[in-house]
């Protein structure tokens, strides 16, 4: 089984605030994956996590409510293994989330965050 094959057995969970992104986003991911979980800020994607389990997180660090770095500290401890991509306009210090597997910086490129998934979870698997 493929890499694309594999993603259509698995969960993914795409937190974002803004709507535009996490529909456009989130309209491609659907094509790819075998099901998507969508939240709006970092409470919704931790209490979406803890319910489904997905295989893959992916988040903005800056949202309302709970923020991305939050919620990845939430779920790291929870799960220390579950791949989490960042995606954020900010490349600064302040932004730096050593909890997260990778970050990809905006504006997004469907392709690059279609093969960031598959990295991740690949990497995951050899240990």
């Amino acid at each position: 089984m493929d890499a694309t094959e594999k993603l259509k057995q698995l969960t993914l969970l795409y937190v974002e605030d803004e709507d535009i992104a996490r529909l456009s986003i989130g309209s491609f991911l659907r094509r790819y994956m075998g099901e998507l979980l969508l939240a709006s800020n970092g409470s919704e994607g931790l209490q979406l996590y803890q319910e489904k389990r997905p295989a893959v997180v992916i988040t903005d660090l800056e949202m309302p409510v709970m923020n991305g770095m939050e919620m990845i500290r939430k779920i790291r401890e929870l799960d220390h293994s579950i791949p989490i991509i960042i995606t954020t306009a900010y490349d600064d210090d302040a932004h730096y989330c050593p909890e997260a597997d990778l970050t990809i910086l905006k504006p997004i490129s469907f392709m690059e965050l279609l093969q960031a998934v598959k990295d991740c979870l690949a990497a995951r698997e050899k240990g």
